[in-house]
């Protein structure tokens, strides 16, 4: 049922929503997140847990080498005007990073992980990127000053707006207790007694 409801939320955020780097409304936010969650639960309560499915973990290889890379790729190489930058940002942020964390949490899972602690990657990796990390890090890791203040369409939901580059350390600095937070939850146990199965 989770795997229908993410799989019908993600074609209608791909059709429905715009392809841009800014967040025109915060439905749209929300509708990408809740379709994301329907996987991550899909995923974490897939019931054929067994290494003959090993297989089923080839599936993302063929789509990121098939679609994703090779447009991502052609976005440096054959957009030289940046005119479809955020196109570029919807198939690298939206798309790819997504992808990666659903796929990690899916041979975790497949391999015998439980659940909850499926459940904790997919969050855990969710929780980094909106952190603010990957805006701070973007700034370290390239050849560029560092900006006196970051536009970052995630952050500025919670803010208002632009912010500082150290407040911006401080918001992805308060993400870390609430990730440590979240690893430590019983997530199995809880729905071991949800399902009326015993603990793992």
């Amino acid at each position: 049922m989770a795997l229908v409801v993410g799989a019908a939320g993600t074609g209608f955020v791909w059709l429905a929503t715009p392809h841009t780097r800014e967040i025109q409304s915060p439905w749209q936010m929300v509708a990408k997140l809740l379709a994301f969650a329907c996987l991550c639960v899909a995923i974490a309560v897939f019931p054929w847990v067994s290494p003959r499915l090993n297989w089923l973990l080839y599936v993302p290889f063929v789509l990121f080498t098939g679609y994703l890379i090779p447009r991502i790729s052609w976005f440096y190489y054959g957009d030289g005007a940046r005119a479809q930058g955020d196109s570029f940002y919807t198939h690298l942020y939206l798309l790819l990073y997504p992808g990666i964390v659903l796929t990690v949490a899916a041979a975790y899972r497949i391999g015998g992980g439980t659940p909850g602690r499926c459940l904790k990657i997919m969050a855990t990796g969710v929780l980094i990127v909106f952190s603010g990390f990957l805006d701070i890090m973007w700034f370290v890791a390239n050849p560029v000053e560092i900006p006196e203040t970051i536009d970052a369409p995630h952050i500025n939901l919670f803010t208002g707006g632009p912010i500082s580059f150290g407040a911006t350390i401080v918001f992805a600095l308060v993400h870390v207790p609430i990730i440590v937070g979240i690893n430590l939850l019983p997530l199995d146990r809880w729905i071991g007694r949800l399902l009326g199965a015993d603990d793992r």
